[in-house]
């Protein structure tokens, strides 16, 4: 009907003092008669077009005195819109758009759908995805387990990316490289997050093949965006079985300041639930986050800062060598980021962020005291450019510091050191439209380092075709390079950058909300650290690697009524010759297979959300040195299930009860090897279950507004 009404509106005729030129303009307006900005406008099958501005006013030329053909308009939140046309000559007419997501280019991955973006191999996630899925109470880290590509330990908790060591992985807010993402950690206590995933409009997860604008990750990153828009007014506050929180946002004008609250002490809960360790000082954080939001003229400013101070100490007994470990921390840290981001022109951003990190920590195992204070400095600017509707760039430059102040002491023995790193880059990237369904992305990356004589250029490169509205295919190939980090280049005088060769191959298909990803990959490392043999210094750069495997989503938010679900199965073929290992073998820290299933539902008659998550893990390979280097030990499998279940008392209050590792299975998560040789100690979890009962009660003046989207 709206194809039909639209072409008969569009045969016009208007013939310009140049025979040969035709030009076709007219406004785009949603179904509220208010215009669409970066509408995507181009007559198919050629490569003339533009993007609608503020007005919704598009314009473009075309060689040609008679005009006939398809004029399509396309935009990430609205339905595509396709117009017959015979055009002699111009007459600015008007184009509704319905709102909807129909097309499946730029796409990529959220765990409540599927958007257009830009940086289609990323994987979007959001808060509600965080904090309502089973065994991952608020914890971003926890959530992303769930996904495909992603791994995480039980006896760590970093994020672990297809094959990847932790420190491979590079974090993101606002575009600003995080340096101490996690909480602070002593022994095998494993870390969480440190942010509350509120505070972001989205998390997008890129297992590999990332965008020339990030760098010094060999694996992939994770993107943390707080949302640009103005915070209404509101309260919020919980309570719960191991601590309590307060959040408050204020609005006026076109500002925002946001501020939360919030203590932990699992000083009680430790008291009544059983622990593998003696608790002499219960783990104990007080922490405060703060998000400032100004608008200003076509652009705005986000402030974030974040800090918070950790204490705790406990003596573990480890079996089966029945050694007592004592163990304590004592840390505190500060986060700063901000984002000045402003539309130079209707086709034109910028945007300009800063990160600064700092952390005191101090930690003591066994009357070894290890004192260690850092800091970092990230500054980014970043040029955007819409050239046309089929041509797209952004260009930059990002400077990153750092410095780290260590003092290890044992008894009267105590030593002094000190190591800085400076980082440089250039980047840029292109993002054509080869054809309407045929899109190619190139960039590249300069990065240098204080630290390595030579400077690196890396290529990336991601072609997508859409095979038609419900089908994408997608091959991406990078170069990636990292640097060591500041205290592992105390040992040794990095010589060349560590390198990975990313090669991965997309397919995509939806339809009726219901989405299935697979994706095959193949990763090739060198120059990686290897401990050296000559006595002359303590490591070389010979190391080698490779990583290939699959990946494989299912998403399903249709087929049952209240109910959705996602399963995620990964599989890595994956040989390391690193580190101590002189003989390519499957590193410790991977898992060949790794599967997990999410289910949430939605019970009217109860007013109640229950979700239930089941992750398992194949088990992990341990080595005692040898001249094979053969596996002497395995891990267990893990076969965990959560559940949880948020009850909406009234309106704006809410109880959540949680529980990880429903069945009280006691699995051992990994070894610990002696200077002796003796048999290894197992590395477990410090009880069998988690239990979390928290209340929760949001005050505003929109009665209807509550935390059951938090959950």
């Amino acid at each position: 009907m709206i194809k039909t009404l639209f072409g008969l509106l569009l045969t016009l005729g208007w013939f310009t003092l140049q025979a040969q030129h035709v030009r076709l303009s007219g406004i785009v307006l949603n179904k509220k008669n208010k215009p669409i900005e970066q509408v995507n406008v181009y007559l198919e099958g050629s490569f003339e077009g533009a993007l609608s501005d503020a007005q919704g006013y598009f314009s473009f030329e075309v060689e040609d005195s008679l005009v006939t053909g398809v004029l399509k308009f396309k935009h990430p939140n609205y339905l595509t819109l396709t117009v017959p046309i015979v055009v002699k000559s111009t007459v600015v007419h008007q184009f509704v758009m319905q709102e909807g997501e129909e097309s499946l280019k730029e796409i990529v991955i959220q765990a409540n759908g599927v958007k257009n973006r830009r940086q289609n191999e990323s994987l979007t996630f959001t808060a509600m995805d965080v904090v309502s899925t089973a065994g991952s109470p608020g914890n971003i880290i926890g959530a992303l387990s769930t996904m495909p590509g992603a791994q995480v330990n039980g006896e760590d908790g970093r994020l672990l990316i297809r094959g990847g060591k932790a420190d491979e992985s590079g974090i993101y807010v606002n575009g600003n490289r995080v340096t101490q993402p996690y909480t602070a950690a002593v022994g095998n206590m494993p870390v969480r997050s440190k942010f509350n995933p509120f505070l972001f409009k989205g998390m997008s997860f890129s297992a590999g093949g990332y965008s020339a604008e990030f760098g010094d990750a060999l694996s992939g990153i994770l993107q943390l965006d707080i949302a640009e828009d103005i915070d209404p007014t509101r309260k919020d506050a919980s309570i719960s079985t191991v601590g309590m929180s307060f959040g408050e946002t204020r609005q006026w004008n076109k500002n925002s300041l946001s501020y939360h609250l919030n203590y932990l002490n699992l000083g009680a809960y430790t008291a009544v639930v059983k622990q593998r360790y003696r608790t002499k000082k219960p783990f104990s954080t007080s922490s405060g986050e703060v998000v400032y939001k100004r608008e200003v003229n076509k652009g705005g400013y986000v402030l974030y800062a974040a800090a918070d101070y950790t204490t705790m100490a406990y003596e573990q007994e480890v079996k089966p060598s029945y050694r007592v470990d004592t163990l304590s921390l004592r840390t505190n840290t500060l986060e700063v980021n901000s984002l000045y981001f402003k539309k130079m022109t209707p086709f034109m951003r910028i945007d300009i962020g800063t990160g600064i990190g700092y952390l005191k920590y101090k930690g003591e195992q066994n009357n070894q005291t290890l004192n260690r204070e850092y800091w970092s400095l990230n500054q980014k600017i970043k040029l955007s450019y819409q050239w046309s509707g089929i041509l797209q760039s952004f260009g930059g430059v990002e400077v990153q510091l750092a410095q780290v102040d260590l003092v290890q002491a044992r008894e009267k023995y105590e030593q002094h050191q000190q190591a800085k790193a400076n980082q440089f880059a250039l980047f840029f990237e292109n993002q054509w439209r080869v054809t309407p369904d045929l899109t190619w992305r190139a960039g590249v990356r300069m990065n240098k380092s204080s630290t390595i004589a030579n400077a690196v250029l890396e290529p990336r490169s991601l072609l997508t075709y859409q095979i038609n509205s419900k089908q994408q295919i997608s091959f991406s190939y990078g170069i990636f390079h990292q640097t060591l980090n500041l205290e592992q280049g105390r040992y040794s005088q990095q010589e060349d950058w560590m390198r990975a060769h990313h090669y991965i191959l997309n397919y995509t298909y939806i339809v009726r909300k219901r989405m299935l990803r697979a994706e095959v990959f193949y990763k090739e490392y060198d120059k990686l650290l290897l401990s050296s043999n000559t006595g002359k210094t303590p490591y070389t750069q010979e190391g080698t690697g490779y990583v290939k495997g699959l990946d494989l989503f299912w998403k399903d938010n249709t087929t049952f009524k209240n109910f959705n679900y996602w399963i995620t199965y990964t599989y890595l073929d994956t040989k390391r010759k690193e580190m101590k290992q002189w003989n390519e073998v499957q590193p410790s820290y991977v898992v060949k297979h790794n599967m997990a299933i999410v289910t949430k539902y939605w019970v009217d008659a109860w007013k109640s959300q229950l979700s239930m998550t089941y992750n398992y893990s194949s088990p992990r390979l341990f080595y005692e040195k040898t001249e094979h280097d053969t596996a002497r030990y395995k891990s267990s499998p893990i076969h965990n299930v959560s559940m949880s279940w948020a009850y909406v008392l009234q309106a704006q209050k809410i109880l959540f009860v949680s529980v990880d590792n429903l069945l009280g299975r006691n699995p051992t998560y990994a070894y610990q090897f002696n200077a002796q040789g003796e048999r290894p100690d197992l590395i477990q979890a410090s009880a069998k279950r988690f239990i979390y009962i928290g209340f929760m009660w949001t005050i505003s003046s929109d009665k209807k507004s509550n935390q059951l989207n938090n959950l």
